[in-house]
């Protein structure tokens, strides 16, 4: 998984990621950690397998661990989203890594739309959305009785 390694290696992917991580220090909810986003793609990989989606594992860690990186960005402090800055802010990485245009469009696509469920079950953005609220740990939440999440959306079982 070069590419994948690619991206931990890169010095604004690092310095992004440390940002994320002095900002959300003190955060009572769900942090956008390194550790969130390799769970993201570790679940995000059972899933594909389980599925039998064909999904390519590189594909899948390298969104994964890129799909928060908008946080705090200049653009998300511009309004947009952090799924929307996300992408922008992705690109560039995903460039260095060694990703090919198709392959950035896919992922980028993925991480704009990990807010809300996809239409298209099964592909990347699917599996994205599905991996990245499977990764929070409600059941066990100290802070869910301040969560601001609807009810419906709170992951309450280890199980999927």
């Amino acid at each position: 998984m070069n590419k994948v390694d690619a991206i931990l290696k890169d010095k604004q992917f690092r310095a992004l990621s440390e940002m994320i991580k002095e900002k959300e220090f003190d955060r009572i909810f769900c942090r956008h950690s390194l550790g969130h986003a390799l769970s993201v793609a570790r679940i995000a990989e059972i899933i594909n397998l389980e599925e039998n989606l064909g999904l390519d594992k590189e594909l899948i860690y390298g969104t994964a661990l890129l799909h928060d990186i908008g946080r705090y960005s200049k653009e998300e402090k511009e309004g947009m989203s952090h799924h929307e800055a996300g992408a922008i802010v992705a690109r560039p990485i995903m460039e260095r890594a060694g990703f090919t245009e198709e392959e950035i469009e896919l992922m980028c696509n993925a991480i704009r739309k990990h807010k809300k469920k996809s239409d298209s079950q099964g592909d990347l953005s699917d599996v994205l959305y599905r991996a990245d609220k499977l990764s929070r740990n409600c059941f066990m939440c100290e802070a869910k009785d301040e969560c601001y999440w609807d009810e419906n959306k709170k992951n309450k079982t280890i199980i999927y």
